[in-house]
This record gives structure tokens, C-alpha cells and sequence, in this order.
């Protein structure tokens, strides 16, 4: 039921709705994605394929530089068919020189210094290349946007992911096709590499530098930007925006200079869908050729036989986010056994059984469950099962009693929350409400508000808007999963205002040398075994995703990527009906 980012990989917000199945199939090991053939022989070309947006997702920030507003996975889609990343990551989690920017990367024993070369087939679609100064240019931007004095909407959404920017020390051109960075110390190189340098994918400097003597003015003008078409008319990506109408499509036709695999199609459009039956109704008719089944919708699954159907898991996590900085409540959540109780009051065995229809795996801590590469072996089950009379008891223990049916302590606080969640989805309001019901037994009393996806993430940069929130996960978007960004104090997405002096050591460590493969994983399990008993946030149980497809269009299983949640409609096509 989520989806992640493409091109960079301190990764994104996703909502809970069945999303595009263009990220949810199943996905391949091949680096390079074979394409189905027609039963001629001969893949066909041109045509148009409609890709359906989750319920009630619009696409606001081209810009593969997010703020934190606009940090999503469709705001992500669309930059990514645009500008390609530095380095191309496979479903196997290795790097795919043959479909990177770069072409090779090499660094000291100490992980001070890491030498990236730059393959120079690559162009801009004005016939430019692409230089190590589109690179260096996009480092600026980066290093001003992360400043607490960066222009609004700044800053950076990956602000402290890979140790960007505190980390580096300098940015060096070497010559039109390589750079070097220089770190302050010594780190974790593959986590460097995977978290930090695939931020500094090359932007084209010559058609977006018009400030170069003021980066600020420069922040303001990309920002100004962002959603305006016209302006992205010189890329690198397979795709280029030619047209854009909020609330209902956003269209790509084919960048005829692409130095790689050139598209099939003759244009993508994502659509904007205003409900689940909406969508679904969009499948049965054939006006949608790539989009989902919604778990609330399984039981009507035969009556699309025009269209394939695969499930999959991405590498994601679903979260509750709660608001330490609410003026209202921030204080109570704060409390450690007052997030112990919320987390027990969750019944995520009824959630899988009942609203995924057993497609789905528990939420044990940051790190996913499935597949369980990097999960600590003490995570296999939740640290607080679901029990509500021990939360109840927990409470109690800790000052809190029932007044008239709600848990109060000796200052007048109660545990009365508003918790927002992703409208549109039946299966997220059915989820809200088993959570309220549960809670309510508890003594925990928690209203409802639907919100629009959109409105929810721009809500994160205003405390006063909300207190906890459902239907987000957070995608790693093929990065090494660590908490920095997210769970250290001040990191660039740990918009929730969570601080802990242990969490931000232990987060440290998973990102130092180790002397080896195995004191990697015990750095990163010390970190994730801490952060699930912590609870920074809510943990959630994670759906599997349910991805349908018209069975005349070809290309969209074997181009799928899960562990990096990317997006390849450059290998789709369409058969002749």
C-alpha cells in the first residue's frame, strides 16, 4: 500500500492508499529491465499509458530538491522522470553503472575522501553535457537550503540524511567529468556512499544558475518555480513536463535526446484520482492502464480481467507520526509510557487479518520487516504486542486515572488527542476508527479529521495543526536505514521535534567505520532495537501492495524496482489490442 522515491535516498513521505502499480509490481534483479515482446516478435511503439495517482494525490514540486512540504513520493515521480540521480540503484541494492550518472567511485581507507567519476555520454536536452559543475552547483543549493536561514519553503527535507551537509568539508571539481568530496571525519563509506552522495545528483546549472552570487535569491527563484512547466524544459531524465492541471493530470512526452533507453511511449500521464471507486471504475473501463487494487476493494478483484494483477512488498514502514512540538499535547506524548500505551492500543494482528486481508507483516521498529536484510533478530515480533489492559495498567502506574472514562493525571492533563489521517482511502478511515475504539478502552479518547494528503505535510512545519497522524509511511527508497534525518535531534524530516540524546549516539554509530559487515549490522541493531522501545513514533503494520495493469501494456513488472520504489515507464509499452 506504499510506495518511495526514485532518485535520492534519504527518502520520502507515502500515504497508506494502494498506489501506482508502476512502483508496486514485482520487481526484477536485472540491471537492465527486459521488455516483454508482442507475439509478432517486435515491441510496438507509441500510444499513451494513464498512471493513477493514490485518492485525492496532487504533484506540487518538480524540483528533485525538496522541502520538507513537499517531500513525497509523488512529487518525487515527477522529478525523477525528469533528472537522472548520480548513481542507479538495482533491486538488489547494487549500484547499475551502466544506468548511473556516474561511472565509478573511489575513497580512502579512512572514508575521508571519495574520488566520483562522471561517464560522459550523458547530456542535458539542449545538448550540453553533463558536467561535475552541475553537480558543484547543486551542492551549493543543498549546503544553503539545509541553513536554518534558508528562504521559505527551504529547507532541505534531507538535511542531516548521509551527513549532508554538516558532514562534508568541501565539494572539488577535478576536471568537466569528476569531483571529490572531503568529509570532516571518518564514516561508514557504503553508508556515505547509498545516503550521502546520492544527494548531489547534477542539476543543469546553465539553464537554472541565474543568481550565482546569491544562493539565497537563487533558493527563492527555484522555489517560485517549482510547479511551473514551462520552466523544466532542459533535463536529463527519459521523460520532460508538458502540461500540468492541479487536481486532475500531470503529462510527459518522451525527451528525444536522452542519452539512455529512449521511451516506447508516446506519452505518460499520472492522473489524479478523487476516490478509490474512482480509480477502480478508471481500471474497469480501460481510461486507466496502470493503477491499483485498494485492499477495501479485494473482494471485487475478478471483475477486471482486462488487467494483470501483482502484489509486493516495497521497503517502507508505516508510522503514526506524533507531535512533540504541539502546544497542546506535545508535553503528554513526550511521556514515554503514555506513546507505551498508544503503541499497545494498536491491534495491528486485527488490522492484517481484517483490513489487509492477511496481506501484510507487523511494525516492530524503523527498520522493515520484509524483506528483513538489515532487521535486528530481536524485531521479528513488536516490543509492545497489543493489550489493552496493560497499557491500561501502564497508565495507571504512572499517574494517570479514569475520570469519567478518560485518563487523567494530578495536573488536570488528560489524553484526549486529535489524530489526522489520509483521506480518501476506506482502508485508512477503517484503520483510524479500530485505533479510536481501542484507545477509547484505554481511557485514551482521540477524534478524527480527514485531511487531504497534501495539506497533511504541509501541516508538519506548523505545530499548532496537529497532534498525531495516520496513514503516512516512510519509504528508504533503496538507502541504508538508518535514523539520521529522521529520529536525531534536528535532522533535516524529524519535523515531529523528537530528542534523545541516546538515539542521536547510537544513530552516530551506525554511521562509522566498522571493521566489518557484522559490526555494521550490530551498530545499526543497537539503533533500531533502541528506537522501537523508544517509539518516536507510532508503529504500524505494513500492507502488501496491489498493483493492476491492462493486459495490453507490457513492461511494467519487469521495470519495477522495490527496493527503491523507481519508476521506469521508458521500458513500457503497449500490444496492439
Amino acid at each position: 500500500m506504499t510506495m518511495r522515491k526514485i532518485s535520492k535516498t534519504f527518502g520520502v513521505i507515502t500515504t497508506s492508499a494502494l498506489l501506482s502499480a508502476g512502483l508496486a509490481a514485482c520487481g526484477t534483479n536485472a540491471t537492465s529491465p527486459p521488455a516483454a515482446v508482442s507475439k509478432a516478435g517486435h515491441i510496438t511503439k507509441g500510444g499513451t499509458i494513464v498512471d493513477a495517482l493514490g485518492p485525492l494525490i496532487s504533484i506540487n514540486w518538480y524540483n528533485p530538491l525538496r522541502p520538507n512540504a513537499d517531500n513525497s513520493l509523488y512529487d518525487a515521480w515527477a522529478a525523477s522522470l525528469m533528472y537522472k540521480g548520480l548513481f542507479h540503484i538495482a533491486s538488489n541494492g547494487t549500484i547499475d553503472y551502466a544506468r548511473s550518472i556516474a561511472s565509478g567511485i573511489h575513497w580512502n581507507k579512512t572514508g575521508t575522501v571519495y574520488t566520483i567519476t562522471m561517464n560522459k555520454k550523458w547530456h542535458w536536452s539542449d545538448g550540453t553535457p553533463v558536467t561535475a559543475q552541475d553537480v558543484l552547483f547543486t551542492w551549493h543549493l543543498i549546503k544553503a537550503a539545509s541553513s536554518p536561514n534558508a528562504p521559505a519553503p527551504w529547507p532541505y527535507s534531507g538535511a542531516g540524511s548521509g551527513g549532508i551537509p554538516t558532514l562534508i568539508r568541501s565539494v572539488t571539481v577535478l576536471n568537466s567529468h569528476a569531483f571529490q568530496v572531503t568529509l570532516t571525519q571518518p564514516v561508514n563509506q557504503i553508508w556515505f556512499e547509498y545516503n550521502g552522495l546520492a544527494d548531489l545528483l547534477p542539476l543543469p546549472a546553465q539553464s537554472w544558475n541565474q543568481y550565482p552570487n546569491n544562493v539565497n535569491r537563487e533558493l527563492t527563484y527555484l522555489a517560485n518555480n517549482a510547479d511551473n512547466v514551462s520552466f523544466f524544459h532542459v533535463v536529463d531524465g527519459p521523460f520532460r513536463i508538458v502540461n500540468a492541471v492541479q487536481n486532475n493530470s500531470w503529462t510527459f512526452v518522451p525527451n528525444i535526446h536522452y542519452d539512455g533507453h529512449k521511451p516506447y511511449i508516446n506519452k505518460l500521464i499520472l492522473a489524479y484520482e478523487t476516490s478509490e471507486t474512482s480509480e477502480v471504475n478508471g481500471l474497469k473501463t480501460g481510461t486507466i492502464q496502470v493503477g491499483y487494487l485498494p485492499l477495501s476493494m479485494y473482494s471485487i478483484r475478478q471483475q477486471l480481467p482486462q488487467d494483470k494483477l501483482y502484489t509486493a512488498y516495497t521497503y517502507s514502514i508505516a508510522r503514526n507520526p506524533l507531535n512533540f512540538r504541539s502546544p497542546q499535547v506535545g508535553s503528554i506524548l513526550r511521556q514515554l509510557p503514555v506513546r507505551q500505551a498508544l503503541q499497545m492500543g494498536i491491534d495491528q494482528p486485527a488490522i492484517i487479518k481484517t483490513l489487509y486481508h492477511g496481506m501484510g507483516v507487523l511494525g516492530t521498529g524503523p527498520v522493515p520487516l520484509h524483506p528483513p536484510t538489515f532487521l535486528a533478530p530481536q524485531l521479528t515480533q513488536p516490543i509492545y504486542p497489543f493489550n489493552i489492559n496493560a497499557g491500561k495498567a501502564l497508565l495507571e502506574k504512572n499517574g494517570w486515572h479514569l475520570v469519567n472514562g478518560v485518563m487523567t493525571n494530578q495536573q488536570g492533563q488528560k489524553l484526549v488527542f486529535n489524530m489526522q489521517f489520509a483521506a480518501g482511502s476506506n482502508t485508512t478511515l477503517d484503520m483510524a476508527q479500530l485505533m479510536q475504539q481501542d484507545w477509547a478502552k484505554e481511557g485514551i479518547k482521540v477524534s478524527l479529521t480527514p485531511v487531504e494528503f497534501v495539506q497533511m505535510l504541509q501541516y508538519h512545519a506548523q505545530p499548532s495543526k496537529w497532534e498525531i497522524q495516520t496513514g503516512l509511511n516512510w519509504s528508504y527508497g533503496g538507502s541504508y536505514p538508518t535514523g539520521g534525518g529522521m529520529y536525531e535531534s534536528g535532522g533535516g524530516y524529524n519535523f515531529y521535534g523528537y530528542s534523545n540524546s541516546e538515539m542521536n549516539k547510537l544513530i552516530a554509530a551506525t554511521h562509522q567505520p566498522q571493521p566489518s559487515p557484522q559490526a555494521a549490522q550490530q551498530a545499526l541493531d543497537a539503533y533500531q532495537v533502541f528506537a522501537a522501545k523508544q517509539l518516536p513514533n507510532l508503529w504500524m503494520p505494513m500492507p502488501e501492495d496491489l498493483g493492476e495493469v491492462a493486459q495490453n501494456v507490457h513492461g511494467v513488472k519487469q521495470s519495477a524496482n522495490n527496493f527503491t520504489n523507481a519508476i521506469s515507464p521508458q521500458y513500457w509499452w503497449i500490444s496492439p489490442s
